[in-house]
């Protein structure tokens, strides 16, 4: 605990206690983190929140509310720790309800070595608390599991008996199966006869198929395939031969070794002897006769396992999506549709080879398994064939229908963890093909090429978990006064450190946000955690100089309810208006220009500061610019790379700059790197910079250090002024 820091609530309304508390605890040395509520309502969401370590609360029992809720809230087992700060007279009136709490504290005796102690003992004896709350549930835990592992085996035992499948189980450790009487009965034997072995199964494959099916069986136990499923022949006791579907899974133990194998044997001979029936609906797609999903997946997995025995044993994926199919289908009607697709899926049969597996996912999507494959030539000849087979006009009830598909390729030698994998490659190398043909495309997947679309998918998944995972952190880069030398405030830059991909700039997840719905939450803990931090550096450096924070703003934050928001945040912060400056894009503003300007008076109502970011790089704002109540112009770093060599650049930002006077704002000038471009900025009396040259962003442990070091001084030397 003593490397993380002690995350503290204080529930109490006097600011003025929240300073003499922060001022104790920075006393102590230790790394605590002390935040304020002023309500109980606040109190009880924190509470509810888990946020933090331990609760200081401000017994005032004028307010009897408040200790009846938190009592609650500790007895359903919500809280952290709960010490309360209570005056001396007070002390004996609450006996009654102290003992639900951790501990109390009066007010007039407490110093930073009590206070030190109290939160110290409070947490170790929640931690005891909590180690016998679970012992208990675990207790009651491992009962209620022994009762259902009772219940499991009665009910385990009654579908046994009443299925019409045959059920296996087999322990790998001592070789033997339990063969249930129904897969005795369905190959005509009694419930005494067939050992308990292996053998008793294989023995029965049809010789033609034995390899095969001990192949699969292999492949799964071996963890190369999720689950195993087969269809092959079993002899029945008559002499004659039926079709079976098996279908089974390992049970492992916690080194993922295989100990146990169960599954199931049904009787498809039926479907089998019906013409044009290919197992419809159990591996097979019921509409096409193709393989469905699962039996694709169990394929790929097998062609991926004999690949890695035999390297020269190459395979190919084909991700086949048919260009506007669902307007040919609204067109024709569904019906037809369905005959459309099961034509499709004859013809791209012609193209293939018996050693090849097509499948239909759904939909007008299909995947397809090249094995045996030596070269991509050779895949790309077979890729081509199918878009040749399709072009050709299909002939439905008097319709001429004219189809294209395009197709997304993937090879074996790509590096992949799971075979599944090259099916998702696939699907992106076909998202891009249909991005880069008008139709009939296809697209090999490259890892360097594709990779972005493939990080996408994941990061879209990620970015939901972010937030409660604690990956998001912001940096904050200095904002100067060109004039004086000197720092006035820093804008606010949020990443994500990802567990896998590294910090993660703000240009490629919030795009991401926007798409998921996710930006509100992410701007608002952006929001949040800026004003929160900038507080923190005025509690900290109270003599510092009078610093604002930026924090920029997506237009899908840009709503009614925003001025509401950031109210209750700094009023949640402690920090006052007139430290924050939101910034926005000029394509926010314009999008609807007379509710912008409504919502941005709001604001400045509010005391909050405004600025235009990228300011000439969005729509032509000019003729509403005099509308719009904005106290500041940032020039996009576009103007400035090149403001000491082009005079066209030169002239745009001296008349950016002449315009912003004009209406009143302040400019600052955004990627200043060199110092050619500080001399032309200076030159043009610009009031403020932002850049490399004066500093990258920054963490919140290096701002400090900022802020109290002249601007001059700040390293590394060749960026001075």
């Amino acid at each position: 605990m003593d490397d993380l820091p002690v995350r503290v609530l204080l529930v109490a309304e006097d600011e003025a206690d929240y300073c003499l508390i922060q001022q104790w605890l920075s006393q102590i040395g230790r790394n605590y983190y002390l935040e304020q509520v002023t309500t109980v309502d606040s109190a009880l969401e924190s509470i509810a929140g888990q946020q933090h370590h331990v609760y200081l609360i401000d017994c005032d029992l004028s307010q009897p509310d408040r200790l009846e809720l938190l009592r609650e809230s500790v007895l359903n087992g919500y809280a952290a720790p709960v010490v309360l700060l209570v005056d001396s007279h007070q002390a004996a009136e609450i006996a009654d309800g102290y003992a639900h709490f951790t501990d109390y504290l009066i007010k007039d005796e407490i110093n930073p070595s009590l206070l030190e102690r109290m939160i110290h003992c409070a947490m170790q004896q929640y931690q005891l608390r909590n180690d016998l709350r679970r012992a208990t549930q675990e207790k009651r835990q491992l009962t209620r599991a022994l009762e259902m592992l009772r219940k499991n085996e009665e009910r385990y035992a009654l579908v046994i008996q009443g299925s019409d499948d045959g059920i296996w189980d087999w322990n790998l450790q001592t070789q033997e199966i339990y063969f249930s009487p129904r897969w005795k009965s369905l190959l005509g034997y009694e419930e005494t006869e067939l050992t308990n072995h292996s053998d008793s199964w294989f023995d029965c494959i049809h010789p033609e198929e034995r390899d095969r099916v001990k192949q699969e069986i292999s492949a799964h136990l071996a963890g190369t395939s999720p689950r195993f499923v087969s269809v092959h022949r079993l002899r029945h006791r008559n002499g004659t031969y039926s079709w079976v579907f098996s279908r089974g899974i390992a049970v492992r133990d916690v080194t993922g070794e295989a100990v146990r194998f169960v599954g199931s044997l049904t009787d498809i001979t039926p479907w089998k002897q019906t013409p044009g029936c290919r197992i419809a609906g159990i591996t097979h797609d019921r509409l096409t006769g193709l393989p469905n999903r699962d039996w694709f997946t169990s394929r790929l997995h097998q062609a991926a396992a004999l690949s890695r025995q035999d390297p020269a044993q190459g395979f190919a994926v084909l991700f086949v999506d048919l260009d506007r199919f669902k307007t040919i289908n609204d067109s024709l009607g569904h019906w037809l549709g369905d005959r459309l697709l099961m034509e499709i899926a004859q013809r791209m049969l012609t193209c293939l080879r018996p050693c090849d597996t097509i499948a239909r996912l759904g939909g007008d999507e299909f995947v397809i398994l090249l094995e045996e494959v030596k070269t991509q030539e050779d895949v790309i000849c077979v890729t081509q064939r199918i878009q040749q087979e399709l072009s050709t006009p299909f002939h439905i009830e008097g319709h001429e229908v004219f189809v294209s598909a395009s197709i997304g390729i993937v090879l074996s030698n790509t590096h992949y963890a799971h075979p599944e994998d090259l099916l998702r490659y696939a699907d992106v190398a076909m998202g891009q093909a249909k991005k880069s043909q008008c139709h009939g495309g296809y697209e090999v997947f490259q890892q360097g090429v594709h990779a972005d679309g493939v990080t996408q998918l994941q990061l879209k998944t990620d970015l939901r978990h972010a937030i409660d995972r604690q990956e998001l952190q912001l940096h904050y880069q200095p904002i100067i006064c060109l004039r004086t030398r000197r720092l006035i405030g820093f804008e606010a830059l949020v990443r994500w450190q990802h567990p896998r991909y590294g910090l993660i700039a703000p240009g490629v997840f919030v795009p991401l946000a926007e798409e998921t719905g996710l930006i509100d939450a992410l701007g608002q803990w952006v929001l949040r955690e800026a004003c929160r931090q900038m507080r923190q550096w005025q509690l900290t450096i109270p003599q510092g100089p009078s610093l604002t924070i930026n924090v920029n703003l997506s237009g899908k934050q840009f709503t009614p309810y925003l001025t509401q928001q950031i109210h209750q945040i700094l009023k949640d912060t402690h920090l006052e208006a007139r430290y924050l400056k939101l910034e926005l894009t000029e394509s926010i503003l314009m999008s609807n220009a007379d509710s912008a300007v409504a919502t941005l008076r709001q604001l400045k109502q509010l005391g909050v500061q405004l600025a235009i970011d990228d300011f000439g790089t969005g729509y032509s704002s000019l003729s509403y610019l005099h509308r719009f109540p904005i106290d500041t112009l940032k020039i996009d770093r576009s103007f400035i790379h090149r403001v000491d060599v082009d005079g066209e650049q030169l002239a745009i930002v001296r008349t950016i700059m002449t315009l912003a006077w004009n209406l009143g704002m302040d400019v600052v000038a955004e990627g200043v790197e060199t110092s050619k471009q500080l001399a032309q900025l200076r030159s043009l009396q610009c009031e403020y910079g932002q850049g490399f040259l004066f500093s990258k962003p920054v963490d919140p442990d290096s701002v400090l250090s900022l802020i109290t070091t002249p601007v001059d001084d700040w390293q590394p030397r060749s960026l001075m002024f």
